[in-house]
């Protein structure tokens, strides 16, 4: 009860800083995690959305505090890349906030299972190239963003948008392949390599239409030729993985083209 009081009267300062200090005005919450919430803001004028992202209020005085205040460092240092630009920042009282651009799309979450859409194996190696061409621009500035997921990768205009740095950190270059246990959380390259496999197998069961009920691995239900299985596999590090995206991209260039003389 004191927790939702608190979340309470810190949505109230923001509406009121907002009303008082902005051109925007606050619609509703869209979405809340484990340390942090998001509103819709709806500018006066032009009536274009933004996103305003707070810091939940029993996570003020933690050091969940320094990751949030991360996450806006290292949206404002990949400015120049396809991620929500960052408005303004601050402090309500000792919360920190920050209004970020809002992305409108789909994401690759929402156009497969709600909108049923389905990609080819030319659309998969395509958006692929799309996403490591990010991640390559991405590692360069020491940053991998580790929760490389459906939703929060959104698809605008036809081309890729990446969201939700909430999990990203800076790499560590001292981290070994063979000492990584889950490669999901670790500070190195292969995390985001590692989704970008998933990624790609999301993109590809898209198309597929079982034939059996019998349960069976991707590789026997995808039926994908043999370069583009290896290279899935290294992504997903059953085979010796990529140690990063650039020479991952390399790789998929031969794969592309062994692949559309296949298909």
């Amino acid at each position: 009860m004191i927790s939702l009081f608190k979340e309470n009267k810190y949505e109230r300062l923001l509406e009121q800083f907002i009303h008082a200090h902005t051109n925007y005005h606050m619609m509703n919450q869209i979405g809340e995690g484990s340390y942090g919430i998001a509103y819709l803001l709806i500018h006066n004028e032009t009536g274009e959305k933004a996103v305003l992202k707070r810091l939940k209020s029993k996570h003020r005085h933690t050091t969940n505090q320094q990751k949030f205040l991360q996450e806006v460092t290292f949206l404002k240092r990949l400015a120049t890349l396809p991620v929500p630009k960052v408005f303004t920042e601050g402090f309500i009282e000792e919360l920190p906030f920050y209004i970020m651009e809002h992305i409108e799309g789909d994401t690759f979450e929402r156009a497969i299972f709600e909108r049923n859409e389905r990609f080819s194996v030319a659309d998969a190696l395509t958006k692929t190239e799309e996403l490591l061409t990010i991640l390559i621009r991405m590692h360069e500035q020491g940053i991998v963003h580790r929760d490389l997921r459906m939703p929060n990768i959104i698809l605008k205009n036809n081309q890729l948008t990446i969201i939700d740095f909430g999990l990203a950190t800076t790499i560590d270059p001292t981290i070994c392949v063979n000492t990584i246990d889950n490669p999901k959380k670790a500070a190195s390259p292969l995390s985001d390599l590692y989704a970008v496999g998933h990624f790609m197998l999301f993109l590809l069961y898209s198309s597929y239409n079982p034939t059996s009920k019998k349960s069976r691995s991707w590789q026997e239900e995808l039926e994908l030729p043999t370069i583009l299985q290896n290279y899935i596999e290294r992504l997903l590090m059953l085979q010796s993985p990529f140690l990063d995206a650039s020479t991952a991209k390399q790789a998929l260039q031969i794969v592309k083209e062994a692949s559309y003389k296949t298909f």
